[in-house]
């Protein structure tokens, strides 16, 4: 970009910043006037400081010394048809499996997302916030996929199906980049055919997208490294810009990319390396400003919202709890225990491989989710396994390197086998995993299960009533009308008017620590008549029911 170019888009953003009023962004983003509260009028002002600000950064990058002539960049091994055409039909299966039974039952937190977001207009995305389920850039392709194809479970989910599959993609981009095309396609292959991966291509949230950026971002920022090329750090600025509006997660990304950039600073100070403050200035000042600038307007929002979010299960705010919950999650993927013991001894061969060769890989493994981990503990919010989903490439990347490594080493005690021993463990890898995938198809929550049951079983005198968290989901969402309770003795005077009472509730360790009184009675006094599985782990949908007590009379 030239000088001229850049003074004059920093201009027009200065002046943007300076020239328009706070109370005009709002309504011009929404195409009407909402009521103007002190939220979006402090988002209105934090908009035109970040405006401000990005266009004095773009304005003084004109004003930077000439370009120092920049090394020749790492001539990189051109891909085989034959290895396109492989990713190719690997893309293509992998779409198909996501797209399977993609209309199944949602769980809460898509309920929440299609209630509260998807169904707002563009401009009304951009300056909502009001819980931590909003996504901002999931939110606003969920909303397009609704005026395409229509309000359904499937048309909301399909974002998450097309980062998944992008995300296997960008893996094998970093595979290839990072090792060779023959680790990139296998560890591509472990993610198309994973049970977690699966899982989560079909869940409308935005954690595949914040898989695939944060693959995409490391895969930019290896390669900026390498190769010393500013344009390759402007792309990696513009990825987790998207990131971090995918999902607020994503800053743990950038804060280990950034200490790793830190330490490589760190050991190449005494190189001759003119342009080695371009990573700080093109990477993660913009990223950096970017950030700030998609976020300005909803910025008091998100600072209110998350100070009203509160933990209710002690249990899952536990490490220990999470720990077990990511190791019960492997047995899964790899189909059992011992599986998975040895895919944990090839991982760990990788690691040692990784560690010699590529150490700067392993601390974009590890060090997001350990300061992740630090601030949710420390943040007392529930510290969910899937938080850290956003590791998964980097692990299928070392997974695989390990097989490598164990074919090394039988090589180097003599035995050389005429096929591939690398290759044939990541396939039968590959296999075991695949195994698992049909256990991710079916409803996350049933609640639709649930309410066909009721539907059919209640007659004349009978009361169905909601407790903890599926009243939400039945008010909002099916508009059945049926009466939520908080307690005892609400349940008791519903019980009384009634024939049958039926209660309908899921995720028990929730209700049991929201409403301990209310559970503690259903537990006495009812007893369960129909479960409603679905995949989501604890978010059986359980209907329980009482006849009316005979000493309450007719």
């Amino acid at each position: 970009m030239s000088k001229l170019t850049l003074r004059l888009t920093g201009g027009v953003l200065l002046a943007a910043g300076i020239l328009v009023p706070s109370a005009v962004w709002i309504p011009l983003l929404r195409g009407s006037a909402p009521p103007l509260t002190n939220e979006l009028i402090q988002g209105g002002l934090l908009f035109r400081i970040a405006l401000f600000l990005l266009g004095s950064f773009i304005a003084a990058l004109s004003l930077l010394p000439p370009r120092p002539p920049r090394p020749a960049a790492p001539v990189q091994p051109a891909t085989s048809p034959a290895t396109r055409w492989l990713i190719g039909l690997l893309l293509a299966a992998a779409f198909g499996i996501r797209l399977y039974q993609l209309g199944s039952g949602l769980w809460l937190d898509e309920i929440l997302t299609y209630v509260n977001y998807a169904r707002l207009s563009f401009g009304e995305n951009v300056t909502t916030y009001s819980n931590e389920n909003q996504h901002f850039l999931y939110s606003l392709m969920a909303h397009a996929c609704f005026l395409l194809f229509g309000e359904n479970a499937w048309a909301l989910r399909l974002p998450a199906v097309l980062f998944g599959v992008g995300s296997i993609w960008a893996l094998f981009l970093l595979g290839k980049y990072a090792a060779s095309a023959r680790e990139g396609l296998f560890a591509a292959a472990l993610f198309a055919f994973s049970y977690h991966h699966v899982w989560f291509s079909q869940n409308a949230r935005g954690y595949s997208g914040l898989l695939f950026w944060t693959i995409l971002s490391s895969l930019f920022f290896l390669r900026a490294i390498d190769e010393d090329r500013r344009g390759l750090w402007v792309a990696y600025a513009i990825a987790v810009t998207l990131g971090v509006y995918t999902h607020i997660t994503m800053a743990f990304v950038i804060i280990g990319q950034l200490l790793t950039y830190a330490w490589i600073l760190y050991s190449r100070r005494r190189e001759d390396w003119p342009r080695r403050w371009d990573g700080f200035i093109f990477g993660f000042c913009l990223g950096g400003l970017l950030t700030f600038q998609l976020h300005a307007l909803v910025f008091p929002q998100i600072r209110s919202g998350m100070a009203r979010t509160v933990s209710v299960v002690d249990a899952w705010k536990r490490p220990l709890w999470a720990l077990f919950e990511i190791a019960r999650g492997l047995g899964e993927n790899f189909a059992g225990t011992f599986v998975a013991i040895v895919a944990l001894t090839v991982f760990g061969a990788g690691l040692y491989s990784y560690a010699r060769k590529r150490p700067a890989l392993l601390s974009l493994l590890f060090l997001p989710p350990l300061i992740g981990a630090a601030v949710v503990l420390n943040a007392g919010h529930h510290i969910w396994p899937r938080f850290f989903f956003f590791a998964f490439g980097f692990g299928a990347l070392v997974v695989v390197r390990g097989a490598m490594v164990m074919e090394e080493w039988v090589a180097a005690a003599g035995w050389r086998p005429r096929l591939s021993l690398g290759s044939i463990l990541c396939g039968l890898l590959v296999l075991v995993s695949a195994a698992s995938v049909p256990f991710a198809f079916g409803p996350k929550q049933d609640y639709g299960g649930a309410l066909s049951y009721l539907e059919t079983e209640q007659r004349p005198g009978d009361t169905v009533v909601t407790a903890g968290l599926t009243t939400f989901t039945y008010r909002t969402l099916y508009q059945t009308g049926w009466k939520s309770v908080e307690s005892p003795n609400e349940l008791s005077a519903i019980r009384s008017q009634s024939r049958r009472t039926f209660v309908v509730y899921t995720l028990k360790p929730v209700l049991d620590s929201m409403f301990p009184e209310v559970a503690s009675m259903l537990d006495r006094e009812f007893k369960i008549v129909k479960q409603f599985r679905g995949t989501l782990q604890s978010g059986t949908v359980t209907v329980c029911m009482a006849e009316r007590d005979p000493g309450q009379g007719l």
